[in-house]
């Protein structure tokens, strides 16, 4: 998962290059795709989605692509052994669909899945992304650190992407999306829905007021706070 242009495909590429004899599966979407390899001997199920900001698309369809195919893989007893975030590094500026992006990540994971997340940061410079990564475990990143996930490097080679993919080790775990999901709450209802659309949440359940300060406004003002001082 990650932002547009962020490098997910890019480094699904790394893993997935013809010496290792990847191949597209049958499971195939507009905003999800799964590719099988095998390296070291055992076999690997990568999926990568759209980008979360991606301007094209709006980022209701494709967190919905992503609820379908976890919804799916859950009733089919498959458990995720990571969530790889991609985030772009080329200056300190946030966006507010950024900063809600890394928002719907968390409350996908939720904190018991969190240590099977790994925040990757890509194509950058070594210095700058030494700066902005400290900014972002202070602010953006803190919460999911907190609870377990770690941060990464990229350097654009299948070797480091696979570092990555190893670090993860073998422990699977559902995550929070899954298990709300399996006990029949509905999409918008669940931790990572209400934040995406709070207008349609709060609408059903009286507490209009004050939405969009809450969810919009203060995350924003918080993020350029931040990033001010």
């Amino acid at each position: 998962m990650g932002e547009t242009q962020s490098g997910i495909y890019n480094f699904i590429n790394k893993l997935t290059k013809p010496e290792k004899g990847a191949e597209k599966l049958s499971y195939h979407t507009e905003n999800v795709s799964a590719y099988k390899c095998y390296y070291a001997g055992q076999r690997f199920i990568l999926v990568a989605t759209s980008g979360l900001n991606n301007g094209e698309l709006l980022q209701g369809a494709v967190f919905k692509a992503i609820a379908t195919w976890l919804k799916d893989a859950y009733r089919k007893s498959i458990k995720l052994t990571g969530v790889i975030y991609t985030h772009t590094i080329t200056d300190n500026s946030m966006s507010p669909a950024d900063v809600r992006s890394f928002k719907l990540l968390h409350d996908l994971c939720g904190d018991k899945a969190a240590d099977r997340v790994r925040l990757v940061t890509t194509m950058s410079d070594e210095s700058k992304v030494i700066q902005v990564e400290e900014t972002l475990k202070k602010t953006h990143w803190q919460s999911l650190i907190k609870a377990g996930a770690r941060s990464e490097r990229f350097d654009n080679t299948s070797e480091r992407a696979w570092i990555i993919i190893e670090d993860l080790e073998n422990t699977r775990k559902a995550l929070l999306l899954q298990e709300e999901l399996n006990k029949g709450t509905r999409l918008e209802d669940t931790s990572a829905g209400k934040h995406l659309w709070p207008e349609e949440w709060v609408a059903r359940n009286g507490q209009a007021e004050g939405w969009f300060e809450r969810w919009i406004w203060k995350p924003c003002l918080d993020m350029w706070r931040k990033y001010a001082n």
